[in-house]
Parts: C-alpha cells; sequence; structure tokens
C-alpha cells in the first residue's frame, strides 16, 4: 500500500487559497501611471492630514504638498480648521511661503493681495475701481476638509467628494477605543525618500518581514499573532503585546568572600507599552498608530514616482516621565528607519527593468493585495472612463471657479485640441492616442 506524503494528508481547512501577484514593477516608476493615481486616486481620496490639537490660535497654519499639490490648513476666528489652495486668486503665487506659521492676514508677496483665515479676498491694492472686479468671487480655492470625533483632520481634493463617512465605512467608531484626548502633541519629523510610495506601503501592509527586519518590534509585540483585517477603504492591524513582567525577586548577589547584599527586585518593562495597540491604514497613504506610551501619524506624500516624503507626528501620554518618552520616541524610529532602508533597496531593483512582479502569501501579506487591489481598481474605472471621454478627468480641477471667462474658455479647447495629436506632431488624431 502506497505512504502518503505529508501535503496529500493535510487537512484541507488549513490548505492556503491560491496567492496573487504583485502589480507590475512598472507602477513603481512610470510619470504616466503616476499621474493617472494623481487624478484617480489621490483626488478623490480623504487624506488625513493633521490632528487639531496642534493649532492652538487663529492664524495657526501648516502647508503640505501632495503630487504637486500645494495646500495649507489654518486655525479661523470661528475656531475651525480650513484648508484652502496654497494659490493667490491673482496670479496663482504661493500664499503661504513657511511649512508651518501663524498669521490672521495671508498676504501674497507677488502683488500684494491679502486674504482672512476664511480665504475671502481683504485687499487687491488698485483694484477698487476696476469695472466688474467682485471680491467675493476671488476668494482662495477653498478644499473639502472632515474633522473626526477625535480631531483627525481629512481633506478632499474633489468637487464632488464621497461623504467621509462612507469612504471610511466604521472608522471613526473604531477609532472611540482609544482615548485621543489623553495624549499631547510631542514632535515632529520627517525623512526623503528616493522611492515610489507604494514601496512604503507595501512594507506598512504586512508584517511579514517584522521577524527579519525589525528586532525591536519583535522584541515587544508576538508576531505569530499579527494580522491585517480589510474594511472599506482602510484596514485595521492586529497584534498581541509581550506583557511586562512583574518585579521579581531576584537571586542573592554574592560578594567578595561570600559577602554581599541582596539585588532591588527589578521588572521587565516593555518599551510599547501594555496596550495591543490600534493600528489603523488609511487608504491610500494614512496610518494611525496608536500604543499606550504614545500615538503618532503617518502621512505618506507622493511628490515624483520615485521621490517621496514621509512625515511623522507624535503625541505623547499626558503626564509621561521624560525617559519614557525618550525611549518611545527611540524605539519608534528605529523601526521607520529600518523600513526606510528597505524601501531605498528595493525601489533600486524595481527601477533596473529586470523584476516585473512577485508572489505574495495569501495571509502573511493580504494587506498588501487588499490595499493593491484598491490601487488597481481604482486605476483601471478611472482610465476607461478617460478612455471613453477621450481626454483626461482630473477631479480636483477647479476651472474658472464661478468667474466667467468665455475668451479663456476658448483658449483652453485650443489647448485641449493641441493635447490630442498623435505620435506624429504633423498629423491629428481624432482622439487621445492610449
Amino acid at each position: 500500500m502506497a505512504v502518503k506524503s505529508a501535503s496529500e494528508t493535510k487537512p484541507a481547512e488549513t490548505e492556503l487559497l491560491p496567492g496573487k501577484h504583485t502589480l507590475p514593477a512598472s507602477w513603481w516608476f512610470s510619470k504616466e501611471i503616476f499621474q493617472l493615481e494623481k487624478r484617480s486616486i489621490f483626488m478623490k481620496s480623504w487624506l488625513y492630514t493633521a490632528h487639531a490639537s496642534t493649532f492652538k490660535k487663529t492664524g495657526d497654519y501648516f502647508a503640505y504638498n501632495v503630487m504637486g499639490v500645494q495646500f495649507f490648513l489654518i486655525k479661523a476666528k470661528d475656531g475651525s480648521i480650513k484648508a484652502f489652495h496654497n494659490i493667490c486668486r491673482h496670479r496663482a503665487y504661493p500664499v503661504v511661503r513657511k511649512q508651518k506659521g501663524s498669521s490672521v492676514v495671508l498676504g501674497c508677496l507677488y502683488h500684494g493681495w491679502s486674504y482672512n483665515t476664511d480665504g475671502l479676498l481683504s485687499k487687491a491694492p488698485q483694484f477698487d475701481n476696476v469695472q466688474g472686479f467682485e471680491k467675493e468671487k476671488n476668494s482662495l480655492y477653498a478644499i473639502n476638509t472632515h474633522v473626526t470625533d477625535q480631531g483627525l483632520i481629512f481633506v478632499n481634493f474633489s468637487k464632488d467628494p464621497q461623504p467621509f463617512d462612507e469612504f471610511f465605512k466604521g472608522l471613526q467608531t473604531e477609532f472611540h477605543e482609544f482615548d485621543f484626548s489623553d495624549y499631547e502633541y510631542h514632535m515632529s519629523y520627517e525623512l526623503d525618500g528616493q522611492f515610489n510610495w507604494k514601496t512604503l506601503m507595501d512594507g506598512y501592509m504586512e508584517c511579514y518581514h517584522c521577524p527579519t527586519a525589525h528586532p525591536g518590534l519583535t522584541a515587544a509585540f508576538q508576531m505569530q499573532t499579527y494580522r491585517v483585517e480589510p474594511r472599506t477603504r482602510h484596514a485595521r492591524h492586529y497584534c498581541d503585546i509581550k506583557r511586562t513582567e512583574p518585579k521579581k525577586e531576584a537571586p542573592k548577589k554574592q560578594g567578595w568572600f561570600g559577602l554581599g547584599g541582596e539585588q532591588a527586585p527589578v521588572e521587565k518593562k516593555n518599551v510599547g507599552g501594555d496596550f495591543d495597540g490600534l493600528w489603523m491604514y488609511l487608504y491610500p497613504t494614512n496610518g494611525i498608530n496608536c500604543y499606550s506610551p504614545a500615538w503618532y501619524s503617518i502621512r505618506v506624500l507622493p511628490i515624483s514616482p520615485s521621490h517621496t516624503i514621509l512625515q511623522y507626528d507624535i503625541f505623547t501620554k499626558k503626564g509621561l516621565p521624560k525617559e519614557e518618552k525618550d525611549e518611545f520616541v527611540e524605539f519608534l524610529q528605529q523601526v521607520e528607519l529600518e523600513d526606510f532602508d528597505l524601501c531605498v533597496k528595493t525601489q533600486e531593483n524595481l527601477n533596473n527593468g529586470i523584476y516585473n512582479t512577485g508572489y505574495l502569501h495569501p495571509t502573511k501579506e493580504s494587506g498588501v493585495l487588499f490595499y493593491q487591489g484598491l490601487v488597481k481598481d481604482d486605476v483601471k474605472k478611472h482610465f476607461e472612463a478617460e478612455k471613453a471621454l477621450g481626454e483626461e478627468i482630473n477631479p480636483g480641477a477647479l476651472g474658472n471657479n464661478g468667474i466667467d471667462n468665455p475668451e479663456g474658455d476658448e483658449l483652453d479647447d485650443i489647448c485641449k485640441s493641441l493635447e490630442c495629436k498623435g505620435d506624429n506632431p504633423r498629423t491629428y488624431a481624432q482622439e487621445l492616442n492610449w
């Protein structure tokens, strides 16, 4: 009688589902894909930007750049947080020029136009007697904002955004498990990465690499319990922490000639605290990671296909001793630097044209499959819509924004017709050269 192999006798319920491949490597360096991602994903998504507690007084502002879209958040006189494109309505010069600051008057240094904290135009030098000019139609370009119950601020560049609670269904409810009000702003720092934004998200969405690449994280958490559970456009990460061992009576310390006292009982403390954590991935590029000593956010800001800025804001528990704050920050930064180094080396190989796709583990890398699936679906759907229309669709483009300019529309049409040329510049195509 033939003896069955171990694989043949393995119970069916323990067999893993077939894995899938990653997106092709070209999606990590193609300029065209990068621009398509901008239109199909980043102009439509709710992007986490800041926490409300970092805005202390009227006029406090923070500026950002996502895929070339420059914008800022500012605290208005009524206490609300507003978002505006960093574009003067006169000649498109940036209104704020620092990454952060405070001012109740936002003055453009090109021609002196100025705006208040509500984005309303307050002064346009020498335009008072210009016929047909209306101040109220020349306010800053406003951006949709949503502030959660926990003070997390999101922006959406689309003219017609999907409601926040549909885009991130159930997100605010899960965040109620953590008391954000018991934490205060501690510090921020930034890393400048020569890699694609998805290179970072690939690592963030799995801990298959943790035992190999993150010794500190592995010492604090039970990596065999790590899992990622997809939601709508977010995913929750779970992992059991290694509990702090209680104080134990230390053995007697023997000195010279057998003399000596006893050591004080010691407690092995876990730098990650005693809370299993609430770690949330927010599609497409953000993370909110909550531990007991602190919580921190990750803003992954794509600048170009191979250039990404990583920004971290850290909020520590109120009353936490300085040494414990410093210890946690050191722990966090070490983990993030380990991921950063992985991204740099991985991107180099993605760029060289040798590697195309890789096989993903169906459970260990289920988070990667989830987020890459969202990317694939959003890009394909938008691409088909543009193909059907015969031109690019930018959900964030504001056009004339309420200002009547027939001649400008006519000139825009000339530009569009020129962009519809085929590969041969001497000929015109009837549609885009797809």
